[in-house]
């Protein structure tokens, strides 16, 4: 799950609480900010924090993020903040994943000094710009909207 973000239920419901958010189904829309207006599918998911009656952790989950559908994929069963897989259940905390690329580039924005040029962040190879000109249009929006989000989540985290 390289490049995504757990941010928690709890901080969906406190960022709605506070008007910042408005939270329908999986679709976020922000409600302040530079990106407000914006809208993200975020995928429901779980953060692992520990077993629950057991010593060892036969599916090596404990500190990991797995989304739902992987979770059904392996034959696990969710309830409330538990998550059941064989004989092993775990205490968990529900959330949803968000794509993390953006974040990182929005932070290397923020830091950067008002009157200097910030430095341009090496890509990785997954998503680099091809040498020959810009990104397809549709790529172009899906970039710039991500970073719409990293710069808000950035803004709440901090």
């Amino acid at each position: 799950m390289a490049g995504l973000l757990f941010v928690s239920q709890a901080m969906i419901d406190s960022w709605a609480d506070q008007g910042r958010i408005d939270f329908v189904g999986n679709v976020m829309t922000l409600l302040s900010g530079e990106g407000r207006d914006r809208s993200y599918a975020l995928e429901p998911a779980v953060r692992f924090l520990a077993l629950l009656g057991a010593d060892a952790d036969p599916h090596r989950l404990l500190k990991k993020v797995k989304s739902l559908a992987q979770l059904r994929e392996l034959g696990a069963e969710v309830v409330d903040a538990s998550v059941v897989l064989g004989d092993v259940a775990y205490e968990v905390e529900p959330g949803f994943l968000a794509e993390t690329s953006a974040l990182q580039a929005a932070a290397a924005a923020r830091t950067a000094p008002a009157r200097a040029a910030p430095a341009p962040s090496p890509s990785p190879p997954a998503v680099a710009r091809p040498a020959s000109g810009p990104l397809p249009a549709n790529l172009e929006a899906r970039r710039k909207e991500a970073e719409e989000l990293a710069r808000f989540l950035l803004d709440k985290l901090s």
